[in-house]
Formats: structure tokens, sequence, C-alpha cells
């Protein structure tokens, strides 16, 4: 029961976090990318007080033993989510989500540099093979026949990607002292007030509609936010991880019916060789946990 209910809230929130999605793309042709940041973040508060309240206390979000790693924490991962939103305007949808799902794997490398954890050989395998499958994606970039402006989104994408598994490996270290509710709020918390310096290079005030839009990004982020970590507490880690890559359907339709996107061939190609590659961890993964699991209940009390 509990498989089914965490894959149910898994694919919950990829669902909520395409929604949000296709608003960044459409508000972020007219407004700011600091102001849509600051939407996202901001908006996203209620809906995570409000759930935590319900759930157990809402003080458990403002507990914290150390500060500053929320404010480094949240320093790397505004500017990943700053060249995400940028690069999200500037390419196709599903071109722009076939690269983000380099993520897990560059959480996987800068494990072994920074945490020294010991990455076999099949991980690092699928880490080269998920690097091809990218430059297969980038490769109408490369050439130059796409111009300035889909490169310049093609390099965003990339280094989001890269700062993302940064802010992954904070995280993991954050967990032996913080909560997930208290992460999650001063994350949120601290991006708003960094994009507020963007008001420097100014701010537009939107229209109804827009607002409206930018409102709901951050209300349906916040929502998916919450769904995910709840899957990942109530299933695990290894069952719920491979319905991330939902993702690439909702993404895929959602920018052909609304932004009239289609995925080029290289996208189809390069973007299958990268999900097969992370799918290829998560189950390797998970077969390991069993056999380790299987290994433990034989040994004798």
């Amino acid at each position: 029961m509990n498989a089914l209910y965490g894959i149910g809230l898994k694919i919950a929130s990829t669902m909520f976090f395409a929604v949000m999605l296709a608003m960044i793309k459409y508000t972020s042709t007219s407004m700011p990318i600091g102001e849509v940041i600051f939407a996202r973040c901001f908006f996203a508060l209620p809906p995570l007080l409000l759930v935590t309240a319900w759930q157990s206390d809402w003080r458990d979000c403002i507990r914290t033993k150390n500060p500053w790693a929320h404010v480094r924490r949240s320093a790397v991962g505004t500017t990943s989510m700053f060249c995400w939103f940028t690069s999200v305007s500037l390419l196709p949808l599903p071109e722009a989500t076939a690269i983000s799902f380099l993520n897990p794997l560059m959480i996987v490398a800068m494990a072994a540099l920074f945490l020294k954890e010991v990455v076999k050989a099949y991980r690092w395998t699928a880490v080269g093979i998920s690097l091809i499958g990218v430059l297969i994606i980038l490769s109408p970039r490369l050439s130059g026949s796409t111009g300035d402006v889909g490169l310049l989104g093609a390099i965003l994408c990339l280094s989001s990607t890269v700062l993302t598994g940064l802010a992954g490996i904070l995280i993991r270290q954050m967990t032996k002292t913080e909560n997930n509710s208290a992460i999650i709020f001063y994350f949120f918390v601290t991006a708003s007030c960094f994009s507020l310096i963007t008001i420097y290079w100014g701010w537009v005030i939107p229209d109804l509609r827009t607002f409206g839009l930018m409102v709901l990004a951050g209300v349906f982020g916040g929502l998916g936010q919450i769904l995910m970590t709840k899957s990942y507490s109530v299933a695990e880690a290894s069952l719920v991880a491979p319905f991330d890559y939902v993702n690439v359907v909702w993404n895929v339709v959602i920018g052909i019916v609304i932004f009239g996107e289609y995925p080029s061939h290289a996208v189809v190609i390069g973007g299958g060789i990268v999900v097969l590659a992370g799918m290829f961890v998560v189950y390797r993964e998970r077969q390991l946990g069993v056999s380790r699991k299987a290994e433990r209940q034989a040994k004798p009390l």
C-alpha cells in the first residue's frame, strides 16, 4: 500500500512541477527572471506552512542548528534556478527538460569529488553515457545552426545541472542536523530575499493574468515539493526515483500543446540515452539494496 501511495505522490509531484514550469516559461517572456524567481519562492511558502502545521508543527520550518548552511545552499540553489528559468525561456521545453535529467548523475559525480563517496564503475559508466546523450542533444547548438540564443540557453541549462548537483551535495550534508521542512522553508525565504536584489535592474508591474500565473507557479511549485518529499518518506527512494522521468511525458505534451514545440531527433535520441542511463543507476541501486537486505535477514541473530 505504501509503495503505491508513494508512487502516486511522486507522479502527482511531477505533474505539479510540469504545470509550474509551463507557467514560468510563459511569464518569463514578459517578466524579469529575478521577479519570476521571487514569485516562485515567495508564493510557495503558504502551502508549505499550512501543510507542515496540519501534519506536525509549523515551528519545524524554523528550527535550525546551522543557519549559515541554509544561506550557502540557498545561494547555490537560487543561482541554479536563475540559470534554469532563463534556459527554459530560451529553449524549447522538451530540450531543456532532456538536458536537466543530467542532474541525478551530476550528484553521483559530485558525491565522489566532495563527499569522497565510493562510486563504482557502473555509476561512472552511466555518467559517461549520459554525457554522450547530452552532446547529442547539444549537437545542433554546437554546430552553430540554431543561433547564439539557443546556445546560450543550452549553456545555462548545463550550468543549472552542475549547480543543482552541488546543491544536492549541500543538502545531503545538512540533513545530518536539519529537518526537511526547515531546509525547504529557508530555501524559499532566502531565495526570495536574494531575488529582491534584481529590483535594481528593473522589475515591472505585471498585468492581472501574468500576476495570477506567477502566484500559481509558486503555489504549484510548493505543492510539488511537498508531494515529492512525502513520496520519499512513505516508500523506498529506489522505488520512487524512476518516476521522476514521468516529467518527460508532461513537458513534451505541454511543449507541443501549449507552445507548439516539438522535440527534435537529437533531443529524442540524446534525451533517451540520458534517461536510460539514469534509470540504469536507479535500477542497479535498487538491486544492490535488495541484495544487502537479504544478506542482513540471512545473518543469524
